[in-house]
């Protein structure tokens, strides 16, 4: 064994420079995944200490939504019981969907807490001034304190049914909070007595242990009670996916990583195994057996990796200390702090060991095999293609191209394309070796035909000199083009069709609505007047509106059932202006009290034309008739603008008359100047009026803009990822020339003895270079795009971005990666002496 490590040892001295080729690609490997870990579990860190300040520190909401039914005192306690559950507090509703039997639709919203740190993470509980009630004392909004004179210490009479009025304390504020102000917190045990709820529970609020138990927790809770309504905090969910969205795409890339280092590492030893063929087969000859040599390789490709793999580990912890903060504000993210996931660390670690010593072992094997006679004369310098190999890759991709075409034009079945996606990606490590014979073929065809420099066939010819080893490296190099190809086209397809969703959903900038449904409470029409008097603003308006049954469906449309529909005034003069509706009116003052226009799209559906007479029921109650009439006075053409459809749409006087509706239920904005900001920040000022307590502002840019910083993330990722990728594809490939240059200096010397100058012979080694990731680059961006549509399709997408711009990009990369790898190693070789080589 000693004779085994010092032999080992001086091998891996003898190629110092080839060794740490390979150590560096494999370090470089083994960072980036230290590296990306790093970064994603200091994003996660960071995502939910903003999680828990923006939305309270706890994680479901389980019970009832109506005051009618409470949480058993049993269930509490099994709830309580459950593993994952690390903490609980109970709320009460006295009066939620009471209201109109306790006569309390005039007063604030009830609501009694617990006096504990749970507690105070619910929304609810955000004091902004004085303390928590205690016993006769509640906690009010700011808006409900002006509107009724009070401060802190203030007392207040407040009804209590069936238990009359009792006056009250105000303990403190709630922070301003549109959603908040029509509350009214009270301790949790006092308001039980007060209501005469003794006992009773509307919901309880739990803590887990872990977030990633809710889902048990879930489950656990619907087994124990499945009528329980429980709030699973989706939104929550929705944050935390915006960062653990790129886990599939670091998973994919840590796969993809694995992949070329073991590559790398086949490849590097290959060519040692090569180099050392007259030393191996000599240590056979003195007496070593194939276990011997076995294990003589296997050590040297261990010792490389093991060091490449603390190498990379240390580079790896390094790096995020310098450099996180510039990722982060490449990435434009704010983080806390920097976060090692010690756990996932380890894993990825005891991965990359065994992709090294499954690595070392191919070479190691490989060069137990040889005979000593057959090894001492060397091997052969030419390798070929085998009959068997090219008709069996031909007929692959004749298959996998007519079995795309089938399904594209005829099947169009989801799952078929996914395994398109598959073989294509297949074909395009397949076809590599063709690839090569391919290129020879066409040299030599056009040779025939017209004077190519001797150079290019040379070249071409060399690729299949050494088979096996430029497959190799253009593998690593096609699965870079593959992700990056597949990553970006994905990603960018499902931005542009997720903006593409918002903008239809809300087509314009800004919206203030109601938090109340349509038909309830609105705001008032004076805010409109005041974003409508800015020239930078152009506005739309929408009334609350009124649901009604239509009684009177055109004759034609006898296949629709019941049609329920709305009705809203708006500013019917727009379409005027804008010549976007058919009427016989000249303008909107001259429609008629009941006169109402629809958009083009549902008069089409129902099948009403203009001056039609629609019959509808507006009662609330079905059985009973409270019948109007509605005369259809014009046709909206385009209605862009309009974001409520299959609705009526009449003027908001009409609707003031007909049903004493004079309130909006949402205004939609447009912003024309430069200055969106500032015009945003008014509209927010102007908002924080108590009149306006209960509307919501929606940004659509801000919204794009998250959207956008989500793209951004998962694009520099990868992007990171790929560039890394072509890296060590470079790496190798330098490693891969100067044993190759090396193993042909005597050709080289002798090129030069006929001859050729140092130039023609620096040409001809570039051109190598170029031949070996340009002839497999256009191939892998073709298939790699095909790939990535049947994968879209796969995923059900209704566009596919092309990005030309990247495909050309790549195709025009390809080469001149290759010609760069080669450059130094070309280089050495043109000044080497000729005598010496020759030697």
């Amino acid at each position: 064994m000693r004779i085994l490590i010092k032999t080992a040892g001086k091998f891996l001295l003898a190629h110092k420079s080839r060794n740490l080729f390979l150590m560096t690609g494999v370090a470089l490997g083994v960072a980036l995944i230290v590296v990306v870990q790093v970064l994603i579990a200091s994003l996660e860190a960071s995502n939910e200490l903003a999680i828990k300040e923006q939305y309270g520190d706890f994680d479901l909401v389980v019970g009832y939504q109506t005051a009618k039914n409470s949480v058993k005192p049993n269930e509490m306690e099994v709830i309580k019981g459950l593993e994952a559950v690390k903490n609980t507090t109970r709320f009460l509703y006295p009066y939620l969907d009471k209201e109109t039997e306790m006569d309390m639709w005039g007063e604030p919203i009830y609501v009694g807490f617990e006096n504990d740190e749970l507690a105070f993470e619910y929304p609810f509980v955000s004091l902004a001034q004085g303390d928590f009630p205690k016993e006769g004392e509640v906690l009010v909004s700011s808006i409900y304190a002006k509107q009724h004179n009070l401060k802190i210490g203030s007392s207040i009479e407040m009804r209590f049914p069936p238990n009359g009025v009792k006056e009250v304390v105000i303990s403190g504020f709630i922070e301003d909070n549109e959603a908040l102000s029509n509350m009214a917190i009270f301790e949790y045990g006092w308001l039980q007595q007060a209501t005469s709820n003794d006992g009773r529970t509307t919901a309880v609020i739990i803590q887990t242990d872990r977030h990633e138990n809710k889902s048990m927790v879930i489950d656990q809770i619907r087994d124990l009670n499945p009528d329980f309504f429980i709030d699973q905090r989706k939104e929550i969910d929705n944050e935390r996916e915006n960062i653990g969205g790129l886990g599939p795409i670091i998973q994919g890339l840590n796969i993809a990583i694995y992949l070329v280092s073991a590559l790398i590492i086949i490849s590097t030893m290959r060519m040692s195994v090569q180099e050392k063929q007259k030393e191996l087969a000599t240590l056979r000859l003195l007496g070593f057996e194939k276990r011997h040599i076995l294990v003589l390789v296997l050590m040297e490709s261990l010792i490389l990796g093991l060091l490449s793999l603390v190498a990379g580990l240390i580079l790896g912890m390094l790096l995020p200390i310098g450099t996180l903060d510039f990722f982060m504000d490449q990435m434009k993210i704010d983080y806390v702090e920097l976060v090692f996931p010690w756990l996932n660390l380890l894993l990825s670690i005891g991965i990359f060991s065994i992709v090294i010593l499954v690595s070392s072992l191919v070479p190691a094997y490989q060069a137990s095999l040889a005979p000593p006679i057959v090894a001492y004369r060397g091997s052969a310098k030419v390798q070929f293609l085998s009959k068997k190999y090219i008709w069996i890759s031909i007929i692959v991709i004749l298959i996998t191209f007519v079995l795309f075409f089938i399904n594209n034009y005829f099947l169009e079945a989801r799952w078929l394309y996914t395994v398109n996606a598959i073989l294509f990606l297949n074909c395009a490590f397949i076809s590599i070796p063709l690839m090569f014979a391919l290129c020879v073929w066409l040299l030599d065809l056009f040779s025939r035909f017209m004077k190519i420099p001797v150079e290019c066939v040379l070249a071409a010819r060399n690729l299949l000199r050494q088979l096996n080893r430029n497959v190799q490296l253009s593998a690593i190099f096609t699965l870079g083009i593959a992700i990056s190809i597949i990553g970006i086209v994905i990603l960018t397809t499902v931005k542009n069709e997720t903006t593409d969703i918002i903008k239809e959903t809300y087509p314009n900038d800004l919206s203030v609505t109601s938090i109340f449904s349509s038909e309830e409470e609105g705001f008032s029409y004076s805010f409109y007047e005041v974003v409508e008097a800015d020239p930078s603003i152009e506005a739309y308006y929408y009334t609350n509106e009124v649901v009604f049954l239509i009684l009177n469906l055109p004759r034609n449309q006898s296949e629709l059932s019941d049609v329920i529909l709305g009705i809203t005034g708006t500013d019917i003069q727009y379409s005027f202006d804008s010549g976007d509706v058919r009427t016989d009116l000249s303008s909107a003052i001259e429609m008629s009290d009941n006169g109402v226009m629809l958009t083009e799209e549902t008069a089409n559906m129902l099948g009403y034309t203009l001056g039609d007479t629609i019959n509808v029921n507006v009662s609330d109650d079905l059985t009973v008739l409270d019948e109007r009439e509605f005369v259809v006075e014009g046709i909206i053409t385009n209605s862009d603008h309009i974001n409520d459809g299959y609705r009526l749409f009449t003027t908001r006087e009409n609707m003031k008359a007909m049903f004493g509706i004079d309130t909006l239920y949402r205004v939609e904005m447009n912003i024309h100047n430069d200055k969106e900001v500032e015009t945003v920040e008014s509209i927010k000022s102007l908002l924080e009026d108590p009149s306006y307590y209960h509307t919501m502002l929606y940004d659509r840019a801000e919204e794009l803009e998250k959207l956008e910083e989500q793209f951004f993330q998962r694009i520099f990722i990868l992007y990171l990822a790929v560039g890394l990728m072509i890296v060590i594809t470079m790496i190798g490939l330098m490693n891969s020339s100067a044993s190759s240059i090396k193993e042909r200096l005597e050709e080289l010397s002798m090129l030069r003895v006929l001859g050729s100058t140092k130039k023609r012979l620096f040409s001809l080694l570039l051109l190598e270079g170029a031949l070996l990731t340009g002839t497999v680059g256009m191939f892998a961006v073709g298939l790699s795009t095909i790939s990535a549509y049947c994968l879209l399709e796969g995923l059900n997408a209704t566009t596919f971005n092309t990005m030309p711009i990247l495909l050309i990009s790549l195709v025009i990369a390809s080469p001149l990666i290759g010609a760069g790898a080669v450059l130094s190693p070309a280089l050495w070789a043109t000044r080497q002496e000729v005598m010496k080589g020759l030697q």
